[in-house]
């Protein structure tokens, strides 16, 4: 199950420097499925603020109805803050 929380923190970090538009459409889908998964995972250990936090990365990164920011700064931003969201609950997770 870590690897999940590993592979995703992987690809937001390479989301962070300038990848073309096809792996951005990728990454939406692949984050928003992780952190959807990480959100249940942690809403089920009773740790709710981390459910809550990638159930508000899932929404940023929902490919069905996507948030268009036009600031690559802003996607970094965002896109690093993820993956370390993905690197530190790693280690409270079982499995």
């Amino acid at each position: 199950m870590k690897l999940i929380w590993y592979v995703s923190a992987g690809l937001l970090f390479l989301g962070a420097v300038s990848m073309p538009s096809g792996y951005y459409e990728l990454l939406r889908w692949v984050i928003c499925a992780a952190a959807a998964f990480a959100a249940y995972t942690n809403y089920s250990i009773d740790k709710s603020s981390w459910a809550i936090g990638f159930g508000v990365v899932a929404l940023i990164f929902n490919p069905l109805a996507p948030l268009y920011l036009y600031d690559k700064f802003a996607w970094m931003v965002i896109d690093i803050s993820a993956g370390l969201m993905f690197v530190i609950n790693s280690k409270e997770v079982d499995g």
